[in-house]
């Protein structure tokens, strides 16, 4: 659809568009990195890959300035991961943030509020559990897989004050801000016992499942999944029993989001560097990726730019989603993925599975990935 609406605006310029499944996508970005004959133009990479495959890329700081387009059309969340030693390398074309999915009948049947914090999420998931016999408070991942127990996680940290590396890019999560955002996050599980039973390995599929089935009266997770609660095949809910709202935080602090965006960019070894230019001008439009919001043969709720994630329209069609969104991303922080972030992920999410499982206290697994995190950062 865009590279037909691309033609026909433009003269001269013909847009193919190669489709690369998820699962290969890396893999086929350094192979095009380190031998590729300049066949791509443009090419989109997601947030964690960017450090590792910079040598790729060309900055297109001059771009910006050249087709005068305004930095201020993204959130600096989202902008910040196109960012490499203080150049920029890509501009968001596709990105992620976390809400809190709830039970909407199930909170107005008990006149319950929706939490703006995890010490009010704690109390409120209490109270449906005893309220509701057979569902759970709050769904949530804490199985290793893909860093996916750490998403939420990320939230708690920021919340309480911690960061994951210090200004020398050295590990910081051990704090004791850090880790005490930990033993929050496994108190649900395990001293307040407001998840599942089957938290403790579930990944974040699962914990999607066990909300679409009616087994789970609040889930903190991504937007777009909910195309997946509304989807008959996958879920039992309707539209009318989901209700969402931003991540919650906690007291006095700002709400946050962990992102995942994607960017844009234009390879070093690109042949025809004008033309990508110029269409890398014509998608970074809001008019475009509003069209798509609004289309009514399309759900996809996907959104990058501020504009969009203030219309009128736009929230109208999602329910105020994408307000919600714009609150989440306004003070959020977000994770520097240095070339090494692979290796750290899965320090992390060991780390936390053990503490989910009660392998290892809190700082003993803690203190464990930090001293490893510090091995692998010496490493490079």
């Amino acid at each position: 659809h865009m590279a037909a609406a691309w033609q026909a605006e433009q003269t001269g310029i013909t847009a193919k568009y190669t489709f690369i499944p998820f699962g290969s996508m890396r893999e086929a970005l350094t192979a095009e990195m380190v031998g590729g004959g300049g066949d791509y133009d443009l090419a989109i990479a997601m947030d964690q890959w960017v450090a590792s495959l910079n040598n790729m890329f060309d900055p297109i700081d001059n771009v910006v300035s050249a087709k005068q387009i305004p930095l201020d059309r993204w959130p600096e969340a989202h902008l910040r991961q196109g960012r490499v030693g203080g150049r920029l390398l890509g501009l968001p074309s596709r990105g992620h943030v976390q809400l809190l999915f709830y039970r909407r009948d199930l909170f107005e049947k008990h006149s319950l509020t929706v939490p703006a914090t995890w010490e009010a999420l704690v109390e409120t998931a209490q109270t449906i559990q005893q309220r509701e016999p057979g569902i759970s408070g709050v769904s949530v991942p804490y199985g290793r897989g893909n860093g996916q127990n750490l998403m939420v996680w990320y939230n708690f940290l920021w919340g309480r004050g911690g960061q994951l590396f210090d200004a020398q890019g050295q590990p910081a999560f051990n704090s004791a801000a850090g880790l005490q955002s930990v033993q929050d996050y496994v108190d649900l599980l395990r001293r307040h016992r407001v998840t599942p039973a089957g938290a403790v390995s579930f990944a974040e599929q699962d914990a999607v499942n066990s909300m679409g089935q009616g087994n789970a009266a609040m889930l903190p997770v991504w937007w777009w999944v909910r195309s997946t609660l509304l989807n008959p095949q996958a879920s039992r809910l309707t539209e009318a029993q989901i209700g969402f709202a931003p991540m919650p935080s906690y007291a006095g602090q700002p709400r946050t989001t962990f992102t995942n965006t994607w960017v844009w960019s234009i390879p070093r070894r690109s042949r025809r560097k004008e033309a990508a230019a110029e269409l890398l001008a014509w998608i970074a439009n809001p008019a475009l990726e509003r069209e798509v919001l609004l289309d009514p043969r399309e759900n996809d709720v996907v959104a990058v730019m501020q504009p969009n994630l203030v219309d009128e329209a736009v929230n109208a069609r999602f329910s105020g989603m994408h307000r919600f969104a714009a609150e989440g991303l306004r003070a959020t922080q977000s994770i520097t993925f240095g070339p090494e972030w692979p290796q750290i992920s899965e320090a992390l999410e060991t780390a936390m599975s053990e503490a989910a499982t009660g392998a290892r206290s809190v700082p003993d697994a803690f203190n464990g990935a930090a001293a490893q995190v510090r091995r692998i950062v010496r490493r490079g």
